[in-house]
């Protein structure tokens, strides 16, 4: 069994894509971050012999994070998930290196053989490069790791328990990505490096996801999403 499991937060302002929000303003980078949700929801589209875990915070927000992606999922067309293969989970608390170690150890404990983290801010993921990752995940790789140009990750994928990856990471900075596969290199775990995926994070990077492929999309969403709120 394979588990997908996509980190993020309530959409509220001044709580997320708080870089973003120093020069669009709390509100719209809140919209930016739904948009950005909304097409990476699309993108997953069609993903198979895969469930989806929806990780959020805080821990209390469980009833408007199941709304709002639901209603995503129910009344956005382009979105092709089976609801019967997705359920949600707090993170709980600690910095991301325990969230992330405690997430994956129940995974496994649950009995899942192959598990894989992302983030919603990287909008050029899809269900190809997710299907793609687990398939690395074999007799010669233990790990997959997919880097960002700013030096993070927005994708690490496991077929065990390796809670040494997440353990002394300096998470959000240059060093996350380098330092992780330095770890991995340490402790003799096999890990795979995916091709570089930009991931939306301060302005620079948001300018950079509507150059991209996806951008007029994400430009578009976004100005939908503008009209309902």
């Amino acid at each position: 069994m394979r588990l997908l499991l996509l980190f993020l937060k309530e959409p509220l302002p001044g709580e997320v894509k708080t870089r973003l929000g120093h020069t669009l303003g709390a509100e719209q980078a809140a919209i930016v971050y739904r948009a950005m949700l909304r097409l990476l929801l699309i993108q997953l589209s069609g993903l198979e012999q895969c469930r989806l875990r929806f990780c959020y915070a805080p821990d209390d927000a469980h009833d408007a994070i199941r709304f709002w992606l639901l209603s995503e999922i129910m009344e956005v067309p382009e979105i092709q998930l089976n609801l019967e293969h997705i359920d949600f989970r707090p993170q709980g608390e600690g910095d991301l290196g325990a969230r992330l170690t405690r997430a994956a150890r129940q995974s496994f404990e649950e009995g899942y053989q192959k598990i894989a983290f992302i983030g919603s801010d990287c909008i050029e993921i899809s269900s190809r490069w997710i299907q793609a990752a687990f398939a690395q995940l074999n007799d010669r790789h233990d790990a997959v790791i997919g880097p960002t140009p700013d030096g993070g990750y927005h994708l690490l994928a496991m077929q065990r328990y390796l809670p040494t990856l997440f353990e002394e990471i300096p998470w959000s900075t240059p060093a996350t990505c380098q330092v992780t596969t330095d770890r991995a290199a340490q402790e003799d775990i096999s890990l795979y490096r995916r091709p570089a995926r930009p991931a939306g994070g301060g302005g620079g990077a948001y300018r950079a996801g509507l150059a991209g492929p996806v951008g007029t999309r994400l430009q578009k969403t976004v100005e939908t999403l503008e009209k309902d709120f």
